[in-house]
């Protein structure tokens, strides 16, 4: 009986990986919010932001749509650790190349550390259930994540998608203090087409683009990632 027992639990841990969902595009409806009355004009220029997130195998593009202030495209490889992150608008057409060894050397050294609460409370997101996750930075600010494990996307590099919270967030509220912004799926495509499958991960840089690097971004003061 305890054999069969073990061997039934094999099983269906083996069943729920294949069917996890390993390639798709996933969009995220955006709301932003702020009590600040020096932040209502930000928060105007960046109402109908979204974000788009395509993923096949190890490899992840994000097009996180900022109002009218910004697009960021981010291209991550798991396998080969390359990185390109593609930034348009206010500070015209920019490009840097880095990989994903660099960009966690930045974080180890720049970055304050989240504590990460795993909460026992479930609710289900266009058909997924998920579980809740409180991150919490030194400044005592907490952001709240519903993921599931039933999606399987590479977030290395992300950084709207926080390698810290396990599985796949398919609803957060991110709390930098003077503005909040609550992202939350709203359309699953469990395929890519091929063709366009193809380019949607290409690593070269686009023309029109100036390459730079990470340190001449963030002279500049933009929203470095």
């Amino acid at each position: 009986m305890k054999n069969l027992f073990l061997s039934t639990i094999l099983l269906l841990s083996s069943l729920a990986a294949m069917a996890q969902m390993t390639e798709g595009h996933i969009a995220y409806k955006i709301d932003i919010t702020t009590d600040n009355p020096d932040m209502q004009m930000v928060v105007g220029m960046m109402q109908g932001s979204t974000m788009d997130v395509y993923f096949k195998d190890k490899t992840t593009r994000s097009e996180m749509k900022m109002g009218s202030m910004m697009n960021i495209t981010t291209l991550t490889n798991e396998s080969t650790k390359d990185v390109l992150m593609l930034m348009s608008g206010m500070i015209g057409q920019n490009a840097i190349k880095t990989t994903l060894t660099e960009l966690d050397e930045q974080k180890t050294t720049e970055e304050n550390p989240f504590t990460v609460d795993l909460v026992d409370e479930t609710k289900v997101i266009e058909g997924y259930t998920c579980n809740k996750a409180i991150l919490t930075s030194e400044e005592g600010l907490e952001s709240v994540f519903w993921y599931t494990q039933d999606i399987n996307v590479s977030k290395k590099g992300q950084s709207y998608l926080n390698d810290q919270v396990p599985g796949f967030p398919m609803q957060f509220e991110l709390n930098n203090g003077p503005m909040k912004m609550s992202m939350t799926v709203s359309k699953i495509d469990k395929t890519l087409d091929k063709k366009k499958s193809a380019t949607l991960f290409d690593m070269t840089i686009p023309e029109g683009y100036k390459e730079m690097t990470m340190e001449e971004l963030q002279s500049m003061g933009s929203m470095g990632m």
